[in-house]
């Protein structure tokens, strides 16, 4: 079960990254998807590691093309995320990507022949519906109105399933560092093309960024970078649905990140701590848990 220990490693410090990110975007870069474009550099560099240390491997064309595809898609997703989010509140657009488990189960049944068990299933709904309750700020019916974000998110969340699918159709007939590196140079190409594509907000905005700002955004890309690490790791040894699923317990550790923030510095950050609101997220988290539970059991 050391695959489950990397599944939630991979959302806890995918969480901790986004509060980084907050605060970047927050106070010290305007433009996100400079952001993305200085992740694609540290990917670029760690895949140049991997090559130097350890080769280039021995995989066919095919092989790369469907990495470089992976990484490429997790990165022009954010295309779409961005397009939602300036249609709808963050709050009404979040909760839908909580949808990404589901367009990988169907992904991984298509590409790798993967089904669930009886157990697997209901633990998949479990996990997911407490990952969909936790980043809502609060139930209600416009959560489910057939917005013009909602397509946007959709389609999002379609890209954001192929990277872990076509990742483990490769890593199952390589070496898993191989894999990564050209699973992490898609995605700095997928970089390199938002680039281009935002070229003269990005460039003029890179130039004025302080040395301080630098050294916390490529401290954060790295964190990111180990997250992903994690979670490609998982995959390789789990079922990528289950995988996918506990991905959604990002907002639990949200959550609890938030919380020891609000209460420890709460200059910086304040969440909703009221009792309608904890009383959701404990529901939420209790369903997690549930699912964690059941996927040890049954094993």
């Amino acid at each position: 079960m050391t695959w489950i220990f990397f599944a939630i490693a991979a959302p806890a410090l995918y969480s901790a990254s986004s509060f980084v990110d907050k605060f970047l975007i927050e106070k010290r870069v305007k433009n996100p998807i400079l952001l993305t474009v200085l992740g694609g550099i540290i990917t670029f560099l760690a895949t140049a590691a991997v090559f130097l240390f350890h080769g280039t491997g021995s995989l066919s064309i095919s092989q790369i093309s469907i990495l470089l595809v992976a990484g490429m898609a997790a990165e022009l997703a954010l295309i779409p995320y961005y397009r939602a989010l300036s249609f709808d509140d963050t709050s009404r657009v979040l909760p839908l990507f909580q949808i990404i488990p589901i367009f990988v189960a169907i992904l991984s049944y298509v590409l790798l022949g993967e089904t669930l068990t009886s157990f697997g299933i209901i633990a998949f709904l479990l996990i997911m519906s407490g990952g969909f309750m936790l980043s809502l700020k609060k139930i209600s019916s416009a959560t489910f109105r057939l917005r013009r974000s909602f397509w946007w998110a959709m389609a999002a969340s379609a890209l954001y399933a192929f990277p872990s699918v076509l990742f483990k159709l490769v890593v199952v007939h390589a070496d898993f560092w191989t894999t990564l590196a050209y699973e992490c140079l898609g995605g700095a190409i997928g970089a390199f093309i938002l680039f281009l594509i935002f070229f003269k907000k990005s460039e003029q905005e890179a130039i004025t960024l302080s040395g301080n700002t630098w050294i916390i955004i490529v401290g954060n890309e790295i964190l990111y970078f180990i997250g992903q690490l994690s979670g490609f790791y998982a995959v390789t040894l789990g079922p990528v649905a289950l995988v996918a699923a506990f991905g959604s317990t990002g907002p639990l550790f949200t959550l609890l990140y938030g919380i020891i923030l609000s209460l420890w510095l709460p200059q910086i950050i304040k969440e909703d701590l009221a009792e309608s609101t904890l009383r959701i997220k404990t529901i939420a988290i209790i369903l997690i848990l549930a699912g964690g539970i059941l996927i040890s059991v049954s094993r």
